[in-house]
C-alpha cells in the first residue's frame, strides 16, 4: 500500500498512461495499433480491478479484441506512407501527440473523479435495484439495469452498430442487389498453413460454445449479448480464414439478423411501458441483439477487404 492506493492500482494506471503514449505518439500506424491492443488489455485489467466483469468482458471481446485486431488488419492492409522530409514538414507535429496525451489524462482524471462520486451513491442504488428486480424477470442486476432500467443506452449500442454497418455495406465494394457489400464474403480467403487450417476448425466449436454459454449466463452471472456477439463473430472470422463456405449463407442471412434485434427490442420496449418484463421476452432479446451484433461486427470485417484487387467468385 502506498498513501492507501494498493501497490498494483498504481502499477496499472502507470500502464495505462504508457498505453496511451505508445497509441499517440507513433507515427507508424501498425504501432499504434498495438498500442491500442495494449490499452485494450489494460483497460479490461482495470474494469476487473473495479469488479465490473461484465464491462471488463466486453471490453476484452469488442474493444480490445475485435475493434484492436481490426486496426491491425487495417494498418497491415493500408500502403505504406512515405515519411516526410524534415525540411517540408509542419512545425507544428508535436501538438498531435501532447494534445492525445492530455486529453487522454483528462478523460482519466473525470472518469476517476465520476467513479469517486457514484461509489458513495451505490448503497442507495443497491436498494432501489434490489427492491425492483422482480420487475426484469432476471435475477442478474447488471442484465436487468442494461435491459429494463436503462433500455434506451443498450437499444442506442445496438442502433449504432447496426447502423455502422449498413454504413459499410453500403459503401463496400460489390454488386447491386442481395450481394452488394458482401464481396468480402464471397472471394477467396488468403491462403494459412495446413496446421492453422485445421487448428481453426477444431477451436472453433469450443468458441461457438463459449458464445452461447455467455448469452445464457447473462441472466444469472455475468455476461450478455454484447461478449457472446463479439465471440460469434471471431468464430465467423475463423471459419472464413480457413476457407469454410460460408459465403452464401452470409448474404442470405446478415442482413435480416442486423436489423432484427433492435426492431425487435423497439416493439418489446413499447409492448412493457406499463408492464413488467418476462424471462422469455428478455432472452428473446439477448438472442437477437446477439445474433445482430456478431452480423454487425462481421459486416465490418468484410468490407475491410478489398475484393477489387482480386477476381471476385460466387
Amino acid at each position: 500500500m502506498t498513501g492507501g492506493v494498493p501497490a498494483a492500482d498504481l502499477v496499472l494506471g502507470a500502464g495505462l498512461l504508457a498505453s496511451v503514449l505508445c497509441t499517440v505518439l507513433p507515427s507508424s500506424r501498425f504501432a499504434q495499433s498495438m498500442g491500442l491492443l495494449g490499452l485494450g488489455v489494460l483497460t479490461t485489467l482495470a474494469w476487473l480491478r473495479l469488479g465490473s466483469v461484465d464491462v471488463a468482458l466486453a471490453e476484452a471481446g469488442i474493444g480490445g479484441g475485435i475493434l484492436a485486431a481490426l486496426l491491425v488488419w487495417v494498418s497491415v492492409s493500408s500502403p505504406a506512407q512515405p515519411s516526410p522530409d524534415a525540411a517540408t514538414a509542419p512545425r507544428w507535429t508535436w501538438l498531435r501527440p501532447v494534445v492525445g496525451t492530455l486529453s487522454a489524462i483528462t478523460l482519466i482524471v473525470v472518469a476517476a473523479a465520476v467513479w469517486l462520486r457514484a461509489e458513495q451513491s451505490l448503497p442507495a442504488w443497491d436498494a432501489a435495484l434490489t427492491a425492483n428486480m422482480g420487475l426484469t424477470g432476471v435475477e442478474h442486476e447488471i442484465t436487468g439495469v442494461l435491459l429494463v432500467f436503462r433500455f434506451y443506452d443498450t437499444l442506442l449500442e445496438s442502433a449504432v452498430l447496426m447502423l455502422t454497418a449498413v454504413a459499410v455495406l453500403a459503401l463496400g465494394h460489390g454488386d447491386v442487389g442481395p450481394r452488394a457489400g458482401l464481396s468480402g464474403a464471397l472471394s477467396p480467403a488468403p491462403p494459412i498453413p495446413a496446421s492453422l487450417h485445421w487448428l481453426i476448425r477444431v477451436f472453433a466449436p469450443v468458441l461457438f460454445l463459449a458464445g452461447l454459454w455467455l448469452l445464457f449466463a447473462g441472466s444469472t452471472d455475468s455476461g450478455g449479448a454484447f461478449q457472446s456477439g463479439a465471440v460469434l463473430c471471431a468464430v465467423l472470422i475463423l471459419l472464413h480464414s480457413a476457407h469454410v463456405p460460408l459465403g452464401k449463407l452470409t448474404v442470405s442471412w446478415l442482413r435480416p439478423v442486423l436489423v432484427a434485434g433492435v426492431v425487435v427490442f423497439i416493439l418489446a420496449a413499447l409492448a412493457h411501458l406499463n408492464a413488467p418484463f418476462s424471462f422469455p421476452v428478455l432472452l428473446t432479446i439477448e438472442i437477437l441483439l446477439t445474433l445482430g451484433i456478431a452480423a454487425g461486427l462481421y459486416a465490418i470485417y468484410l468490407c475491410l477487404d478489398n475484393p477489387a484487387r482480386r477476381e471476385v467468385t460466387t
